[in-house]
């Protein structure tokens, strides 16, 4: 058994004193569970004393950004105390964004950050979804506790919008919030933050600007004005978005929400150097970001700068590799890149790192195929490349996990290695199946450009989503006249080719509401449109359509008395 370190100097060191006996609250600590995150198991327990101090009865342990996310995922906890410098290059914040983004934490539930650094405190307030605050080291017992109170108070209050966002149904949430907001009560500004939030997530960016401007005519806040920022960047209103995000980093170079929002929209318009500058810049500030390393390689890469690309690719690789972000299509890119840079030995390196770590996975062993063609292609050895991208297009359709980055990667080798009609084959079922996924046909063009298919690209883009925008439209056409079983059939026929494509789920699930409330119940018609929408659920839960049909669908359910439907 290990021995246990003096209580005194681990207590002191997060503390600054020790506290004596136990405080009674009457009790509002009891009953909570908690999570501590810290690198550091003498700071874990002596936390954990603390807490024990107040009543807690229930104390979780993580050292690491994974194991946390492990046990979010396991418990349902209502305080998680998370240390700033998490000791992996992630920080706090960075796991409070990431469980935010996986919905993983209740809204009721408190998030507070401790650190010994000033500077953490600039950054934490900055963000636009902040944690519930953040203690400085050394703090006191008395001081932590009081903290928490007033936080779990406040976060009390938002136990009545828990269920509709933890099944996101972002409306109800939205609903809810409007009659807090309306009540004048103490936490009306926190529900307005919250209903700004959620309104850009569904991309209501009317409602959010009306929001916004309302609190900021009462008083400045940091995150309305990014929150109006980004609502003017989703009406398209491109000038003032870019200002009002410029005017942010002024005042607060620390919210790095800002640079990507920046970046975005100047990508958008294709100025891809001031786009790369700035993901540099914001890459600087904050160094252990996988998905910003991995945006300022694709525009690196697109912008022609390979050497910044591979730098960058490098980066996302070595980040991601012992982190949940890890996947297969990471190595193909940095490999495309060393190619590109004539670096052959580095690549055949990292294709052996992901033939090493992904031995006995099907996906990656696919991938590593595909990026062997490539490198084979690459000297010269073109039977040899020939045989592996045959063989990766003959387990294609066996593999149902695929990722779009390794789909994208397997055409660009079929394009580069003059297999121009089993790459157009790839490239439309993409397009078909995501053919409203603005990023994903932008990664497609810039594609087909580095492969010398531009013009070709373009117009198979653009045709592959007009057949997918003419059969809606008839489909649509026919409810519309009343004939819901021809629409029904329509759209099932087009979900066979087509099964990952959202849109028309939804329209098939829009068509089947349709036909119950005007033809009654058709448990078949019924029992796939509720399978679907638990699907879109999964895939794009913050989809408009699926927010306004989830609430559509929960109406009719509770007419018809049949909760085993109900989502």
């Amino acid at each position: 058994m290990s021995q246990q370190p003096r209580e005194s100097t681990t207590f002191h060191a997060i503390t600054g004193q020790r506290e004596a006996g136990r405080v009674e609250y009457g009790n509002p600590f009891a009953k909570k569970m908690y999570l501590v995150v810290d690198s550091v198991p003498e700071m874990q327990r002596a936390m954990a004393m603390t807490l024990n101090s107040f009543g807690a009865e229930k104390v979780e342990y993580a050292g690491k950004p994974s194991d946390a996310l492990v046990k979010l995922m396991r418990y349902d906890f209502d305080v998680v105390l998370c240390d700033y410098d998490l000791g992996t290059g992630n920080d706090g914040l960075y796991l409070y964004e990431e469980a935010k983004e996986r919905n993983l934490l209740k809204q009721s539930c408190v998030f507070m950050i401790v650190s010994g650094e000033r500077r953490a405190a600039k950054v934490i307030s900055a963000a636009e979804l902040a944690p519930d605050g953040y203690l400085l080291k050394p703090f006191t017992g008395v001081e932590l506790g009081r903290r928490l109170e007033m936080a779990m108070r406040r976060r009390e209050a938002f136990k009545v919008v828990d269920d509709a966002l933890m099944s996101h149904d972002y409306l109800g949430a939205i609903e809810a919030c409007n009659k807090k907001i309306t009540e004048r009560g103490e936490f009306a500004l926190d529900f307005m933050k919250l209903k700004g939030s959620l309104a850009l997530k569904i991309g209501d960016y009317d409602s959010a600007q009306a929001l916004y401007k309302q609190v900021l005519q009462v008083k400045e806040m940091p995150w309305a004005r990014l929150g109006m920022a980004k609502a003017l960047a989703g009406q398209k209103q491109v000038e003032p978005a870019l200002a009002m995000f410029e005017q942010v980093i002024v005042e607060n170079d620390r919210v790095m929400e800002a640079y990507d929002w920046l970046a975005r929209l100047y990508q958008d318009n294709h100025d891809l150097s001031r786009a790369q500058e700035i993901l540099k810049r914001a890459t600087e500030l904050a160094p252990a970001t996988v998905r910003r390393h991995q945006v300022l390689a694709e525009v690196a890469e697109e912008n022609g700068d390979l050497l910044q690309a591979r730098s960058a690719y490098s980066t996302v690789l070595n980040l991601a590799k012992s982190s949940w972000h890890r996947n297969p299509s990471q190595y193909s890119a940095l490999v495309r890149t060393q190619l590109a840079c004539g670096e052959k030995a580095e690549a055949a390196r990292t294709l052996a790192s992901l033939r090493r770590d992904y031995k006995y996975n099907q996906e990656g062993e696919w991938m590593a195929d595909v990026v062997d063609s490539a490198i084979q292609n690459s000297s010269g050895n073109k039977q040899a490349a020939a045989r592996l991208l045959q063989s990766a297009a003959d387990r294609l359709g066996q593999l149902g996990k695929l990722s779009d980055d390794q789909k994208l990667e397997f055409a660009r080798a079929c394009y580069t290695q003059g297999q121009k009609e089993l790459g157009d084959q790839v490239a439309r079922d993409m397009v078909r199946n995501h053919h409203d996924n603005q990023d994903l046909l932008q990664k497609l063009s810039a594609m087909f450009d580095q492969v010398g298919q531009g013009d070709a690209g373009r117009q198979l883009i653009a045709s592959s989503v007009q057949d997918i925008v003419n059969l809606n439209n008839q489909a649509v056409h026919m409810a519309q006249m009343g004939e819901h079983d021809r629409a029904i059939a329509l759209f099932q026929q087009a979900l066979e080719e087509m099964p990952q494509n959202t849109q028309l789920m939804l329209n098939l699930v829009n068509a089947v509401i349709a036909q119950t409330h005007r033809h009654g119940w058709n448990e078949s018609h019924v029992r796939q449109a509720h399978q679907l929408l638990q699907k879109v659920r999964e895939l794009d839960p913050a989809n408009s359509k699926f927010q306004k049909l989830l609430q559509a669908w929960r109406v009719l359910i509770s007419q018809h008395q049949k909760q085993e439907f109900q989502l």
